[in-house]
C-alpha cells in the first residue's frame, strides 16, 4: 500500500515544478550535471541552440552532447567540467569564449551546489552551468569600434577644419584640416581664443551667433574672416552649434569651410553688374536723347500741321474777298474772268476772253453738272510761261436767256500741294526715324540679353559644374554633411541661372528672332498662364508670319506684353483675351479683360499710366491707330490697327 504524500513532499513538487518553469523561461542555456558530468537537467534553450529535445539529453554526458566530435585536448568545456567537478570547486566564470562547434561568443558561470533533487531522500553534489550567448553584443561593440574608427577617419581627413570651443571662444580641439587651410599646427592654437584669430570688423558678428547658439541651442552660420599663419586674412563660413560635455559643460563644435573663391566670385559679380548699370544708364541717357530728337521731329511736325492749317485759312480769306479765280463759260469758250484768274494763268483778262478752255480738264459734261458749288476737284494745269499750278476747281451749272452757261472758281493752291508734299516726306522720315529708334531699343534690349545669357549665365553655369564635381567628390567619401550643404549651394546657382534666363527673355525672347511673333505669342501665354495661374488667357492668331512686317513683331509683343502686364497687376481680372487678325488690307491686335476697369480720362489727367503712354507711342510711331475703351467694374479693351496698305 502506497504511503501518503506529506506536506513537506507537495511543497518540495510545487518549488521543483516552479524552479524548473523558470529555467525555462530564460534565454540562456542551463544544465545541471552531477558529479559524473552527466546532465541531469537543461531548459528549452537547448532545442532552440539545435542540440536535441530536453526529455532525450537526460543522463548524456554534457561534453558529448555540446561537442559531439570534438577531439581538442585542450577544450575549454572538458577544462571547465573538470574544474568544476573537481571535491574543492567553487562558482567560478568564463566571460567570453568563443565556441568553435556552436559558433558561438558564451559566457559561461559555473555554480557547485548540493540538493535533493534528483534523490529526494538524499543530498547530491550538483554543477550547475549556465551558457550565454554574447555574440550579438560583441557584434554590436565590434560595430560600434568600426564606427567610431570611421569617425575619427572622417574627422582626420576631412577638408572643412572641425572645431571644438568653449562658450567664451576657448579652442578645445582642431582638426589636422587646420593646417592646410590656415597654416596653423593645431596644436598650437589648442587653448587659444578664437577671437585672437578673427578679423576685428567681424568679431562682434560672430560674438552675437555664438550667443544665440548657446542660449537658443539652433545651428548658427556665419561668414568672417580668419588670421593665417602667414598674416593673411581667409573668408571663411562657420556653422556652429551647442554640444553639452562631460560635467554638464557648455561646447561650441563648428566646421569651419574655406569660401574665398566663393567671396572673390560675388565680388566679381557685384563689379559686373555696377558695370552693367552703368552701361544701361549710358543707353538710357543716349535713348533720352533719341526721344527728346523725336519730340523736337513733332513739335517740327505741328508747326508743319499750323501752317497747312494757316494757309487754309489765308485762301479762304482770298476767296471771300474776291481774290478766288472766277470765270463764266459757254460751252468751252471763256465769256468771262475776273483779275485773279487771268493772273493765275499768266493772262491779261482782256486776253482770256473769248479763250478756249480745255486746258482746264473739263471732263464732266454740263448737263451733268449741279446747279450749286458743291462739287470740287483739283486739276494740274499749264500757265502761259508753262509752269505747272495745282487749281481747286468748283463748277455750277446755270440757264439764262434761253442759253446754258458754267460758272466757276479757281484757287491756286500749288502752295498748299507743296505743304502737302513737303509735310508727306517729313511724316516718311519721322517715321523712318521712329523705327530707327525702336530698332536701336530692341537691339540693345538684345545685347543685353545676350551679356547675361553668354555671360553671367555661363559663368554661373561653370561654377556649378564645378561645385557639383566637389559634391560628387564628397559624396564618394563619404562626407554626408558636406555633400549637404554643397547641394544646397547648387540648388541656389541653379536658381540664380533660372532668374539671369527669366530676365533675359523679358529683355529679349529668343524665340521671336527664331521663330517669329506667332510663335512668341504662344510662348508668351503659355509662360503667363504659369506665373499667374489664377488668370485664363485665351489666344486666337488669325494671321499669317509672312504677312507680318519685320518691324511690327517687335512693337506687337511689346505691346502684348505691357498690356498683359498691366492687367495682372492692376485688373484683378478672371479672363483675358488675346486676337491677332489680318483682314482689308489692316492688321489688328486686340486684348480684353474683364477686371475692375478704370477710368481712363482720368487717368490721362493726371499723367499716370505710363504703360499707356508707352504703348500709344509705339502704335502711333509705327503708323498704328491706337485705341482704348474701359470703364470702373466693366473691364477694358484695348486695340490697334496698322493699315499694312501704306
Amino acid at each position: 500500500m502506497d504511503k501518503p504524500v506529506t506536506d513537506e513532499q507537495l511543497s518540495v513538487a510545487r518549488a521543483k515544478a516552479q524552479w524548473e518553469a523558470a529555467i525555462d523561461s530564460l534565454p540562456q542555456l542551463v544544465c545541471l550535471v552531477d558529479p559524473r558530468g552527466k546532465v541531469v537537467r537543461a531548459n528549452r534553450t537547448l532545442k532552440s541552440w539545435g542540440l536535441g529535445d530536453v526529455t532525450r539529453v537526460e543522463g548524456m554526458g554534457l561534453h558529448a552532447l555540446m561537442h559531439p566530435d570534438c577531439s581538442d585536448e585542450n577544450c575549454y568545456l572538458e577544462r571547465a567540467l573538470s574544474q568544476a567537478l573537481s571535491p574543492a570547486a567553487k562558482s567560478f566564470a568564463l566571460e567570453r569564449v568563443f565556441d568553435l562547434p556552436l559558433q558561438r561568443h558564451l559566457r559561461l558561470q559555473i555554480t557547485p551546489f548540493v540538493t535533493h533533487l534528483t534523490l529526494p531522500h538524499a543530498m547530491q553534489p550538483l554543477v550547475m552551468m549556465v551558457f550565454e550567448d554574447v555574440s550579438g553584443r560583441i557584434d554590436a561593440e565590434a560595430k560600434a569600434a568600426e564606427r567610431e574608427q570611421k569617425l575619427q577617419l572622417l574627422v582626420e581627413f576631412a577638408s572643412d577644419v572641425i572645431v571644438r570651443q568653449k562658450a567664451d571662444g576657448t579652442l578645445l580641439y582642431l582638426s589636422p584640416a587646420c593646417s592646410s587651410l590656415l597654416g596653423h599646427a593645431p596644436d598650437a592654437l589648442t587653448g587659444k581664443n578664437i577671437y585672437t584669430l578673427i578679423h576685428a570688423d567681424d568679431q562682434e558678428a560672430l560674438r552675437e551667433k555664438i550667443g544665440a547658439v548657446t542660449q537658443d541651442g539652433e545651428i548658427a552660420t556665419v561668414t568672417c574672416r580668419m588670421r593665417c599663419a602667414d598674416g593673411s586674412y581667409l573668408w571663411v563660413e562657420m556653422n556652429s552649434q551647442m554640444m553639452v560635455g562631460g560635467g554638464n559643460s557648455t561646447e561650441i563644435v563648428s566646421i569651419m569651410r574655406d569660401i574665398h573663391a566663393r567671396k572673390r566670385g560675388e565680388e566679381m559679380a557685384a563689379e559686373y553688374q555696377k558695370r552693367l548699370e552703368r552701361a544701361v544708364n549710358r543707353k538710357t541717357r543716349q535713348l533720352g536723347l533719341a526721344i527728346e530728337m523725336l519730340k523736337r521731329k513733332f513739335e517740327m511736325n505741328e508747326r508743319d500741321r499750323a501752317a497747312l492749317e494757316a494757309s487754309e485759312q489765308r485762301y479762304t480769306m482770298l476767296v471771300e474777298n474776291t481774290l478766288t479765280g472766277i470765270y463764266m463759260r459757254e460751252g468751252n469758250r471763256m465769256t468771262f474772268c475776273n483779275e485773279r484768274f487771268a493772273r493765275i494763268f499768266g493772262y491779261r483778262q482782256d486776253e482770256m476772253c473769248g479763250m478756249d478752255l480745255s486746258f482746264l480738264g473739263v471732263v464732266q459734261p454740263d448737263e451733268e453738272l449741279a446747279q450749286d458749288m458743291g462739287h470740287e476737284e483739283v486739276v494740274e494745269v499749264v500757265t502761259r510761261s508753262g509752269e505747272k499750278k495745282w487749281l481747286k476747281l468748283s463748277r455750277a451749272r446755270f440757264d439764262s436767256s434761253g442759253a446754258s452757261y458754267v460758272l466757276g472758281n479757281v484757287i491756286d493752291i500749288t502752295e498748299q500741294v507743296d505743304v502737302q508734299e513737303r509735310l508727306k516726306a517729313s511724316e516718311r522720315e519721322l517715321r523712318a526715324l521712329s523705327s530707327q529708334l525702336i530698332a536701336a531699343q530692341e537691339n540693345e534690349r538684345k545685347r543685353i540679353a545676350n551679356e547675361l545669357h553668354d555671360g553671367i549665365g555661363q559663368r554661373l553655369s561653370a561654377i556649378k559644374f564645378t561645385v557639383e564635381d566637389v559634391l560628387r567628390s564628397e559624396a564618394d567619401l563619404g562626407h554626408t554633411a558636406q555633400a549637404e550643404r554643397l547641394g544646397s549651394i547648387v540648388e541656389r546657382i541653379r536658381d540664380s541661372i533660372e532668374e539671369i534666363r527669366r530676365v533675359s527673355m523679358d529683355l529679349r525672347p529668343s524665340i521671336l528672332d527664331d521663330l517669329g511673333l506667332v510663335a512668341t505669342l504662344g510662348w508668351f501665354c503659355r509662360e503667363f498662364g504659369q506665373v499667374y495661374q489664377g488668370i485664363r488667357i485665351s489666344k486666337d492668331v488669325a494671321v499669317n508670319e509672312a504677312d507680318i512686317p519685320e518691324l511690327l513683331k517687335v512693337v506687337i509683343f511689346r505691346i502684348t506684353q505691357e498690356a498683359v502686364h498691366n492687367i495682372a497687376k492692376h485688373a484683378g481680372a478672371n479672363n483675358v483675351s488675346l486676337q491677332l487678325t489680318h483682314q482689308d488690307d489692316c492688321l489688328e491686335l486686340s486684348i480684353q479683360d474683364d477686371g475692375k476697369g478704370f477710368d481712363y480720362v482720368q487717368t490721362a489727367a493726371v499723367g499716370s499710366g505710363l504703360g499707356l503712354k508707352s504703348m500709344r507711342e509705339r502704335a502711333e510711331l509705327t503708323g498704328g491707330r491706337f485705341s482704348i475703351d474701359s470703364h470702373p467694374r466693366r473691364g477694358t479693351a484695348l486695340s490697334v490697327l496698322w493699315p499694312l496698305a501704306e
